[in-house]
C-alpha cells in the first residue's frame, strides 16, 4: 500500500455564484503519485481511504445567507463532508471547515475519482482556500 499526500492553495479572491465549484489553486506540496490536481478536482487514484481537510475563508455577497460548502466524489456528495455557515452580515468572512475520510475501491491503476467542493446557497467571496488529501 502506497502512502500520498497533496497540499493546495488558492488565496485569490473567487466571486462565486450559487452552485460554482471552487477553484482549489495550485500545488503546493505533493508526495507520491495517488493524489493529484487536476482543473479544479482533485484527483485521487488507488484503492484505499483518503483523509481531506479543507479550509476556506468565505462571505457571503448578501445579508442573512446560510451558505454550504460540499465535498463531492464525482459529483456525489460524501457522507459528513458538507459544512454550513449562516452570515448575518454581507461580506463578513467567516473560515469553514471540511474534514472527510473517502474510500476509493478500485483496484485498477486507470480508474481515479475526482473530489470538488461546490457552493450552494447564494452567492459568496473566497478569498483563501487550502486543501490536504492524504492517502493512508
Amino acid at each position: 500500500m502506497s502512502r500520498s499526500a497533496l497540499y493546495t492553495v488558492n488565496s485569490s479572491t473567487q466571486a462565486l455564484t450559487d452552485g460554482s465549484l471552487l477553484n482549489l489553486g495550485s500545488i503546493i506540496r505533493r508526495f507520491g503519485c495517488n493524489c493529484n490536481l487536476s482543473g479544479n478536482a482533485i484527483r485521487i487514484q488507488g484503492e484505499g481511504y483518503y483523509t481531506v481537510d479543507a479550509s476556506i475563508i468565505i462571505a457571503p455577497t448578501a445579508a442573512a445567507t446560510t451558505l454550504t460548502l460540499t465535498l463531492l466524489k464525482d459529483g456525489v456528495a460524501v457522507p459528513g463532508g458538507i459544512a454550513r455557515t449562516a452570515v448575518t452580515t454581507a461580506g463578513n468572512p467567516v473560515t469553514v471547515p471540511i474534514a472527510a475520510m473517502i474510500k476509493e475501491n478500485c483496484a485498477c491503476c486507470d480508474d481515479a475519482s475526482n473530489l470538488t467542493i461546490a457552493l450552494t446557497g447564494g452567492a459568496a467571496t473566497v478569498t483563501n482556500v487550502a486543501v490536504v488529501t492524504e492517502k493512508i
